[in-house]
């Protein structure tokens, strides 16, 4: 499967996604905690309308974007594929 690039505002990544519900948008935001604190990483996540899930990722240390905030994003990648394949993108 192809993944669309993340969109690139300034200096962060930006991507969202639309769940079938609440538990699953949550489910994955807890999943992407995970994966986050192994890069050191606290990317911003945010649930609007119930399902629908937003997160930016950002190197608070540097002005630009690093490789680990790339890796993160893959991993972020790579839990939607393992986890919840049924999620949307939504831009």
């Amino acid at each position: 499967m192809t993944v669309p690039p993340w969109k690139v505002d300034g200096h962060t990544l930006r991507r969202e996604w639309r769940f079938r519900d609440f538990e699953s948008a949550l489910g994955f935001m807890e999943k992407v905690s995970e994966e986050a604190v192994d890069f050191k990483r606290r990317p911003d996540m945010c649930i609007d309308d119930y399902n629908h899930v937003r997160i930016t990722i950002a190197n608070p240390h540097h002005a630009d974007l690093t490789r680990a905030e790339e890796r993160l994003a893959a991993k972020v990648d790579a839990v939607i594929e393992r986890h919840h394949p049924d999620a949307v993108l939504s831009w």
